[in-house]
């Protein structure tokens, strides 16, 4: 089993890399929404976590379905947790984009 951590409080809106600023802008685009579910620092994280479970071998449907179950409440809805790992592959880990696609 996959374990992907996620997390954060946190309230910043500034990406630490230029990697998380395309994920955000990429994300933000694809679902506007997104921002009133969670800050730009969670979603950053989230990101992270979904490219940690690429990394460790998880199919999309897998890191989807670890992410939304270890996901705060109120849940990302299903497009906009789409939109978070298809950006994260898109971005931050893009050596796994071929297994979001």
């Amino acid at each position: 089993m996959v374990v992907l951590p996620v997390g954060a409080c946190g309230k910043s809106s500034s990406a630490t890399s230029p990697a998380d600023e395309n994920y955000l802008s990429e994300l933000h685009g694809a679902a506007p929404d997104v921002g009133s579910f969670r800050s730009d620092i969670q979603l950053v994280r989230l990101g992270h976590a979904a490219c940690d479970g690429l990394a460790a071998g998880a199919s999309y449907e897998t890191v989807a379905d670890r992410l939304a179950l270890q996901e705060q409440h109120p849940a990302l809805p299903s497009a906009d947790l789409g939109a978070v790992i298809t950006s994260a592959a898109d971005n931050i880990c893009p050596q796994y984009h071929d297994r979001v696609s």
